[in-house]
């Protein structure tokens, strides 16, 4: 859905807006950040983490270690009201980052994970001339692919796993980011859709993510947004209706299918002779946890979150029309309302 694009030129970028609650980890992205000379955002969870960030690190003067803690709140984010799993406090970190390079007027940001490797600035900088011509630009990360935990039981029971664009690693020209990262599992899927729908999403080059434990989180929170991301990637390439209950009720069988056929290739591997899969019971496990979920998913459910989302997107687009785009970074932050206390 994405294109593999390249550039002899490079680029600039103006910003890197990394979401963390690990400290320790952050490094590699602020070496980047003063090599390429530019802004970079830390946006931590609490107050404790933004201590251990400036006790650990000798801070650049252009960078800003700041609280967003998941009780955050702003006028400009309070559009979006669901019942639904938030999963983690990301999306509204990279919501924070996208306002931010609207209100200074930056042009390239780069949304950079805390876990995420290889950015030699060079690349980076290649890949960000390529924002001229598109209006997303990632990386591929091979080796240790950030799913979810289905589709990490998937790849280990030898079933064929793609991977996607996402907001682990991504350029962004925010001159033309009219949507948002959704409260949802999956909101970089629900953020490139338009981009990806558009023909306007590249792919420039390999990082490579830290290994974790990809069964060591519970299944559950993720199927929603897993149910609806995938819904939408499908629909791209067929061309179905999305706004339909039929389509919706397909994709919860296609979704409940997938992962029996998972589960059933687990079983069949206890009763190979070599114990392929060490970890096979708590995968097992993992497996009957998003069932689970998905059998309390209904079409209505899916068809009122997609229509709810596509609102959301239209007012978050008339929000920015209103700010202003020539902020010093401080002067952002008081807009916004964040601390780095």
């Amino acid at each position: 859905m994405s294109k593999v694009v390249g550039s002899a030129r490079s680029g600039t970028v103006d910003a890197i807006i990394v979401p963390t609650i690990a400290p320790h980890r952050v490094g590699s992205a602020i070496a980047l950040a003063e090599a390429l000379k530019c802004t970079i955002v830390l946006l931590c969870s609490t107050s404790s983490q933004v201590q251990d960030m400036r006790k650990s690190y000798d801070l650049p003067s252009n960078a800003f270690c700041l609280k967003a803690p998941p009780g955050y709140g702003h006028p400009l984010l309070d559009f979006e009201r669901r019942a639904m799993e938030k999963h983690t406090d990301i999306a509204m970190k990279r919501n924070i980052g996208l306002l931010l390079a609207r209100l200074c007027g930056w042009r390239t940001i780069l949304f950079l994970d805390d876990d995420i490797r290889g950015m030699e600035p060079s690349l980076i900088l290649r890949a960000a001339a390529l924002t001229e011509q598109y209006r997303v630009v990632g990386f591929q990360i091979p080796d240790f692919p950030d799913n979810s935990v289905v589709c990490h039981a998937n790849r280990v029971s030898g079933g064929a796993q793609s991977t996607f664009l996402g907001g682990n690693a991504i350029l962004v020209d925010a001159s033309r980011a009219d949507t948002y990262f959704p409260a949802i599992y999956n909101e970089d899927w629900l953020f490139l859709y338009d981009a990806v729908a558009d023909r306007s999403a590249g792919v420039a080059g390999r990082l490579r993510q830290l290994a974790y434990d990809p069964f060591g989180r519970n299944a559950a929170p993720e199927e929603f947004g897993e149910l609806i991301a995938e819904g939408l990637v499908r629909a791209l390439h067929s061309g179905s209706d999305v706004s339909t209950l039929h389509f919706w009720a397909d994709a919860i069988k296609k979704r409940s299918r997938f992962i029996d056929e998972v589960a059933d290739r687990l079983h069949g591997s206890a009763r190979a002779e070599d114990e392929r899969i060490p970890d096979r019971a708590r995968i097992l496990l993992r497996l009957d946890e998003a069932k689970m979920r998905l059998l309390e998913i209904s079409p209505v459910t899916c068809l009122s979150f997609y229509r709810t989302w596509r609102k959301n997107v239209d007012i978050w687009q008339r929000q920015l029309l209103d700010l202003p785009t020539s902020l010093t970074p401080q002067q952002a932050v008081r807009y916004l309302r964040l601390s780095s206390e």
